[in-house]
């Protein structure tokens, strides 16, 4: 039936994107649980730096979301000039506000640490990581865009094996080999979330290029 049909395919589009974001995911919580192994002044710094890099990653998520939007319906018309132009002038609006993003907590990284708690180590600790943060700025901002420019084009399922490749065979790796085997502790976990997220994003930018020159090519067959 029609609604059997919609329902897998939903399924074949949903289940990649899923596994994807639950892979991002699990990468960030497992880094957490090696935070806890040097200690609570650590972990809240941690803490404190995943929270407001929350923020600035919700307004890159928001704009890939219609990034995302606007290529499913230049797909559908099969507009490739539009799709091209949708995803690099969303990629250049996240670079924007990843910059307006990275001056602010730069200006203010010694006090951040301040706005959560009143411990003189916390605050310390949560300085040296904006840094780091501002590192992995254009790695997240180019995942996020080209990851949903892919599910605008609904080229998935590759997503879920470069997934896999930046977040646990390169970032949770370097995450511990920076923290504990060079012993850069917090800041060195820190340091392997720029390898990973901008990994991913080359790897889901590549994918997404090599998909829409195979379209140009069939378009001009």
């Amino acid at each position: 039936s029609v609604q059997k049909g919609q329902m897998g395919l939903l399924m074949r589009l949903g289940m990649p994107v899923g596994l994807q974001m639950g892979m991002e995911t699990a990468s960030f919580s497992l880094s957490t649980v090696m935070v806890g192994w040097l200690g609570t002044v650590a972990l809240a710094a941690h803490q404190v730096m995943i929270t407001v890099g929350q923020l600035g990653f919700m307004l890159y998520y928001g704009m890939a979301a219609a990034v995302a939007v606007r290529i499913s319906n230049f797909h559908g018309q099969g507009n490739v000039g539009a799709i091209r132009n949708t995803a690099s002038t969303g990629f250049g609006i996240i670079l924007f506000m990843a910059a307006a993003v990275s001056i602010v907590l730069l200006l203010a990284k010694d006090n951040i640490g301040y706005l959560f708690s009143d411990s003189d180590q916390v605050a310390v600790m949560v300085a040296q990581l904006v840094l780091p943060f501002v590192i992995y700025q254009l790695g997240d901002g180019m995942q996020c865009n080209y990851s949903n420019a892919l599910r605008g084009i609904s080229d998935v399922k590759m997503v879920m094996l470069y997934a896999f490749i930046a977040y646990f065979v390169v970032s949770l790796p370097a995450a511990y080999i920076f923290g504990f085997i060079f012993d850069w502790g917090l800041t060195g976990i820190w340091l392997s979330f720029p390898l990973g997220l901008t990994t991913a994003g080359i790897l889901f930018r590549n994918r997404f290029n090599k998909t829409l020159r195979c379209k140009i090519s069939k378009n001009s067959d």
